[in-house]
């Protein structure tokens, strides 16, 4: 159970909370099965606290500061952490569907078995981290940095991947979408990516680019798909990337 004096202090004022937070540095916040939901937690100092399977639906994490937290099957459903620090953070089994981690700093942090479905990563910072068995179905990773990541056994499925930087990552017995261009897209990338037990590693630095993408998607296309099908899709690239420019403008 969380403390509750702590827990008052927090939902109270931010600002109090983080002078609290500095006067005293020795003290690790307890949080474990509080409920957040809803609150404005933002620019909050929230390093190393205890937060597992704590309540954050809907909660407002912008800017605040996660590092070493323990988010261990913690809801973050609809949560919004644009620009939050989670370095090193523990978010293991925790979910984050619909929430959005845009600009996030999730360098080292351990995602694995998380549930990060509908979510929004657009340029996050994912170096290093454990995505092992981690769920991205229809996340939006447009930007983010995968390099070093460990990917086995991730779901992937309609994950929009466009401009994602992923250098020397590990996909063993990645699951994915076989109607989708990620895989394909990958494969051309990493040519032995097509025997799937395959582990990838240290393979020459490589970025998939707006224009890369879409030209091949055309050249690919072209004698397979009928044009509905081709502006159809060109037209979620398109989304895609205005997505990507809102952010890089914030």
């Amino acid at each position: 159970m969380a403390n509750q004096e702590q827990l008052r202090l927090l939902t109270k004022s931010v600002e109090n909370w983080n002078q609290w937070r500095e006067q005293n540095p020795e003290i690790v916040p307890d949080l474990q099965n509080a409920d957040l939901s809803y609150f404005d937690l933002s620019h909050a100092n929230l390093n190393q606290a205890n937060l597992e399977q704590a309540i954050l639906f809907h909660t407002n994490l912008s800017s605040a500061c996660l590092e070493n937290a323990n988010l261990s099957y913690a809801n973050l459903t609809s949560a919004v952490c644009f620009k939050t620090v989670l370095f090193q953070a523990n978010l293991s089994h925790s979910l984050l569907i619909n929430s959005d981690l845009s600009k996030a700093n999730l360098r080292e942090a351990n995602l694995s078995k998380a549930q990060i479905i509908n979510a929004y990563l657009v340029n996050t910072n994912l170096v290093d981290a454990n995505l092992q068995e981690t769920n991205l179905t229809h996340s939006y990773l447009t930007g983010a940095n995968l390099t070093g990541a460990n990917l086995a056994r991730a779901e992937i499925c309609d994950a929009e991947l466009t401009a994602t930087q992923i250098n020397n990552i590990n996909i063993t017995t990645i699951i994915r979408n076989e109607d989708s261009i990620i895989p394909k897209v990958i494969e051309e990338i990493y040519p032995t990516v097509t025997e799937i037990s395959k582990p990838v590693v240290n393979r020459q630095k490589s970025m998939l680019m707006v224009g890369d993408l879409v030209n091949s998607f055309k050249e690919e296309n072209s004698s397979c798909f009928s044009i509905s099908e081709q502006l159809k899709s060109l037209e979620i690239l398109w989304i895609r990337t205005q997505l990507e420019a809102l952010y890089h403008a914030s």
